[in-house]
């Protein structure tokens, strides 16, 4: 199988995280264009203090790959060699989007793919409607429903569709039941490179809680600590061992929506045995990441004194279970298992016949 993958340069841990995993397939061929240079080993310095995680966890990590490098020169004439070609930036991207898909005849465009890795709930064009409107009102009539469209974040079907509760309720609330789904739109999620997993029993943890204070009602549990800044990662430490050092040695990850409810915190702290402690897990939509969650794999939790109570309640040997059970959950979350279903997904909409994998898509 060949993809093209088309990027904007911008770091998404999502789309980095799909990168890496689909480069572990042995029968998939990946040509990334432009090349990413902070997903590679020879990533600069200034490369990775570009990333969001300033090149912690995803980065820096894929051997360069000789038999695609002459593939990124004058691509777009090898464009119908690819069995996908997936868009993982659509903002940046509609207007080449727009051309590749009248490009193409309609047999081929069964392999046109966008993946939506933002924060917002909204499709694009329906979030940034002030600029798009203003800027490239043309957007709003390309054929971005008819291909396949694989989105992280979903409140309401309102909101896909830029209609959001805070600004419209009355609004929302009709258009949540009138408007329906796209038929080829999909839920995907956020993952962690297999090897980050490290099995840790519980019991061998002796501090408390992740040095990382995210949510302002735990305050008095993190006293030396400021919350952190929605939407900027601030990190403890400089050092990517000494973070997971931390999360090694704590037996509690606290995790909460900021500007999405997916995040690559859940994953890492999963990944080293921090039991996550996610505050109203209850008021997520089902179809949208992270998926599979719930009080058999993490502590969900309104407040802290509803927190404080549920760990305080359960014996060693539960929390032993709840962290078992996370451990299980994170291996389906692996940046190779998320790019098996996300394949098996297309390939079955298609009616294609590639890869097998047992586990539903989320």
């Amino acid at each position: 199988m060949k993809i093209l993958f088309l990027n904007s340069s911008v770091p998404n841990y999502l789309i980095d995280g799909l990168l890496h995993g689909l480069r572990s397939i042995r029968e998939v061929e990946v040509v990334d264009i432009p090349r990413m240079d902070y997903m590679y080993r020879d990533a600069s310095d200034e490369d990775l203090q570009k990333t969001g995680s300033r090149g912690n966890t995803l980065y820096r990590m894929l051997p360069d790959d000789d038999k695609i490098r002459g593939k990124r020169t004058y691509w777009l004439s090898d464009i119908e060699k690819y069995d996908y070609i997936l868009f993982t930036d659509i903002f940046e991207q509609c207007d080449l989007f727009h051309y590749i898909y009248k490009s193409l005849g309609p047999a081929k465009r069964t392999g046109l793919c966008i993946i939506d890795g933002y924060d917002s709930a909204s499709m694009f064009p329906y979030f940034h409607n002030t600029f798009n409107l203003k800027v490239r009102p043309w957007s709003y009539f390309y054929n971005f429903r008819k291909v396949h469209f694989f989105k992280r974040e979903h409140a309401s079907t309102a909101e896909l569709y830029g209609i959001t509760k805070n600004k419209f309720p009355g609004i929302h609330r009709i258009a949540s039941k009138i408007l329906k789904v796209p038929a080829k739109h999909y839920g995907i999620s956020m993952s962690i490179p297999e090897e980050h997993i490290e099995v840790i029993p519980f019991i061998e943890k002796k501090q408390e809680f992740v040095n990382y204070n995210i949510d302002t009602d735990l305050n008095e549990l993190f006293k030396d600590l400021e919350v952190a800044e929605v939407g900027k990662w601030k990190p403890r430490y400089e050092k990517q061992e000494d973070y997971f050092n931390d999360i090694r040695r704590s037996r509690f990850g606290v995790t909460t929506k900021r500007e999405g409810w997916d995040c690559l915190r859940h994953y890492e702290y999963a990944a080293k045995g921090a039991i996550l402690c996610f505050k109203d897990l209850d008021q997520k939509n089902s179809l949208c990441a992270p998926y599979g969650l719930d009080q058999s794999n993490c502590i969900p939790y309104r407040d802290q004194e509803d927190l404080l109570k549920k760990i305080s309640s359960c014996t060693l040997s539960q929390l032993e279970e709840i962290q078992s059970n996370q451990y299980k959950w994170i291996q389906k979350y692996t940046t190779r298992n998320v790019a098996l279903r996300f394949l098996d997904r297309l390939e079955t909409a298609n009616q294609r016949t590639f890869l097998k994998h047992s586990e539903a898509l989320v």
